[in-house]
C-alpha cells in the first residue's frame, strides 16, 4: 500500500481541488503556533516515541517518467502511521486526533476553507535523518516540476514538534530565507506547492520526535482575502 500518513482509506488518494500557488508566495503563510500542546500531551508522545519499534512498511515510487516520486528507504523504521498505532499504541492515535481537531480549527480559520485531515502519525529522526528541500504535494524541479508527487492530495501541511533536546534538525525554507530551529508543544503550518519548498538540516546529535498532519481542502474561498495574523489561542 502506498504510504500516506493516515492508512485511511477515506481519504486515501484523495482529489485535490486546490490549484497549485493558490495562496501566493506570502513568507506570513509560513505559520508558528507556541505552546500549543499541552506539556502532558508532550511527555505522553515523547515516551511513547522513545519506546516504539514498529513502524509502517512503504514502497519507493515512481512516475509514468521514471522520476522518483516517493523514496521510502529514507523512512524506514522512522515512521508510525494509523494503521501502525492502531496495534502499538491506540491511546496515542486517541491523543493525537485530539489535536488534529483542535488544530483543525485554526487551519479552516487561517486559510478559510474547509479541510479533511489525513490522521495521526509519529516520526523519529535519528543521527543522520534529514531532508532535502521538496513542497509536500508536488515536485519542484527538473522537467517535471509542477507535477504531482505521491501526495498530491497534501494542500496544507502541520508539523508538531516534541523535543528539543537534539542538534541539528533545523526547518528551513530556501525560498524565503528561514531557517530555525522548531520549539517543543509548537504546531507549524504552511501550504504544501511549489511556493513553499521546504527542508530539514541533519541531525547530529540526539533525536528529533515530531507529529506531522497533512490536510486535503474540500472547499475553498470564491477569493482568499490572507494571509491575516494568527489568533491567540
Amino acid at each position: 500500500m502506498k504510504h500516506d500518513t493516515s492508512m485511511n482509506m477515506a481519504n486515501f488518494n484523495a482529489k485535490s481541488i486546490t490549484p497549485s500557488g493558490f495562496f501566493g508566495n506570502s513568507e506570513k503563510n509560513i505559520v508558528e503556533v507556541e505552546n500549543f500542546l499541552t506539556q502532558e500531551e508532550i511527555d505522553i508522545l515523547v515516551d511513547f516515541s522513545k519506546k516504539n519499534s514498529s513502524f509502517d512498511v512503504n514502497k519507493t515510487e515512481y512516475n509514468e517518467n521514471g522520476t522518483l516520486i516517493y523514496d521510502d528507504n529514507v523512512w524506514v523504521n522512522r515512521v508510525a502511521t494509523t494503521e501502525t498505532l492502531s496495534k502499538t499504541g491506540p491511546e496515542i492515535l486517541v491523543l493525537i486526533e485530539n489535536i488534529i481537531k483542535r488544530f483543525q480549527l485554526i487551519i479552516e480559520d487561517f486559510f478559510e476553507v474547509k479541510v479533511i485531515p489525513t490522521g495521526p502519525a509519529l516520526v523519529r529522526w535519528p543521527v543522520g535523518a534529514r531532508q532535502e528541500p521538496h513542497a509536500d504535494k508536488e515536485l519542484h524541479e527538473g522537467p517535471d516540476a509542477g507535477t504531482a508527487n505521491a501526495f498530491p492530495w497534501y494542500d496544507l501541511g502541520t508539523v508538531f514538534y516534541l523535543n528539543d533536546d537534539y542538534e541539528g534538525g533545523e526547518l528551513y525554507f530556501p525560498q524565503h530565507g528561514i531557517e530555525f530551529k522548531p520549539k517543543p508543544g509548537a504546531g507549524y503550518f504552511f501550504p504544501g506547492d511549489m511556493n513553499y519548498i521546504h527542508g530539514v538540516r541533519p541531525i547530529i546529535s540526539g533525536c528529533r520526535y515530531t507529529s506531522p498532519v497533512f490536510w486535503t481542502i474540500s472547499k475553498l474561498p470564491e477569493k482568499w482575502t490572507g494571509p491575516k495574523e494568527i489568533k491567540n489561542v
